[in-house]
């Protein structure tokens, strides 16, 4: 899951963050001790520079801009070699050149490690240029589903006035 707010822990560092994304594999005590594994320091090493924030891996996260935060919350993700990455507004609070910057990075990784990345958007430029398949919700109705050539303003009203009539391609 990669969260709208990033959900860091502020006083770690950005390598300790990203080694959280294993905690689900330790035991209690591993856990509460740090104790990680050559192979789990080195692959959030890998994620990190994948990022583009090797030089930050020792930075304390609160000492992140926005859009560095969101960039460590998708190498925590990825720590947990997920096959599917949920990501609520991963951009919502972040400038465009920042938006486009993770976007970026969440599209290609997802390409390259072949995982399912379902992203919870409001901004509709950004999901015609990064989705492969759009669903439009109102008021929990799906009143659009297509690819982006398929979203037309006439759908974009459909979603946006409430309409509930459905497009379906």
């Amino acid at each position: 899951m990669i969260f709208q707010n990033a959900n860091l822990v502020g006083h770690l560092t950005v390598l300790e963050n990203v080694l959280h994304g294993r905690l689900g594999y330790q035991s209690t005590l591993a856990g509460i001790l740090g104790r990680y594994t050559t192979a789990e320091k080195e692959t959030a090493v890998d994620l990190l520079t994948q990022v583009g924030l090797a030089d930050f891996m020792y930075h304390r996260c609160d000492e992140l801009s926005g859009g560095q935060m969101q960039r460590v919350g998708i190498a925590r993700a990825l720590m947990q070699d997920p096959k599917i990455l949920l990501c609520d507004e991963p951009i919502a609070s972040l400038d465009p050149k920042s938006a486009k910057v993770v976007m970026d990075y969440l599209h290609f990784l997802a390409k390259q490690r072949h995982i399912t990345c379902i992203v919870n958007l409001h901004q509709v430029d950004a999901a015609r240029e990064y989705a492969d398949r759009i669903l439009g919700i109102n008021q929990g109705q799906v009143v659009f589903e297509g690819t982006p050539d398929q979203l037309s303003d006439d759908a974009l009203e459909q979603l946006y006035q409430g309409k509930r009539e459905v497009q379906h391609s």
